[in-house]
């Protein structure tokens, strides 16, 4: 369902993503986001508030698919060496190194790993207080561009770049 005039309200998330499936994105997201020196603030819940805030928009192929790939990812240690266990139940060194061996799979296991792997490095990084660490406005980026740009508009059209002469205001 799309968020249209008609529609103002955003779609809901689809009813699988229950605890088991929240634990298998929390797991995933206490190892691949950023840690160590001033990274080291505890914003797991708020990264996987974010990230399920966000899933309603995705395409309907991936909003469905996304808790299924989660499940191949806790299922899969098998297949890298690491028993009979889930991800959620190694220990957190080993599922560090599980999830690193995701890096170097093929195909959509791939593209599975690199899809969740940005979706926590992006929910996390929009956190307030790591855009305050990495120093980061986004009000005085766009105050800034809105003056450049309205210093050009009122700017002498003999001073204007000629090859944009013919385009007009976009």
């Amino acid at each position: 369902m799309l968020r249209t005039p008609m529609n103002p309200s955003p779609p809901r998330l689809p009813f699988h993503y229950g605890r088991t499936t929240r634990a298998i994105l929390r797991s995933a997201i206490a190892v691949l986001r950023p840690r160590g020196g001033e990274f080291d603030i505890d914003l797991d819940e708020r990264v996987m508030r974010s990230i399920l805030s966000f899933v309603p928009y995705m395409l309907p192929f991936a909003r469905y698919g996304f808790p299924l790939g989660l499940w191949v990812i806790e299922l899969s240690p098998v297949l890298y060496g690491y028993g009979f266990a889930r991800m959620t139940r190694l220990e957190p060194s080993k599922r560090v190194g599980y999830l690193t061996q995701w890096e170097h799979a093929f195909g959509p296991f791939r593209t599975l790993y690199d899809g969740l792997r940005a979706l926590v490095l992006m929910c996390f990084y929009q956190q307030p207080e790591i855009l305050a660490l990495l120093e980061i406005d986004w009000q005085a980026r766009a105050d800034e561009l809105t003056g450049r740009r309205a210093r050009l508009q009122r700017m002498a059209p003999e001073l204007a770049n000629p090859r944009n002469a013919g385009r007009g205001a976009r």
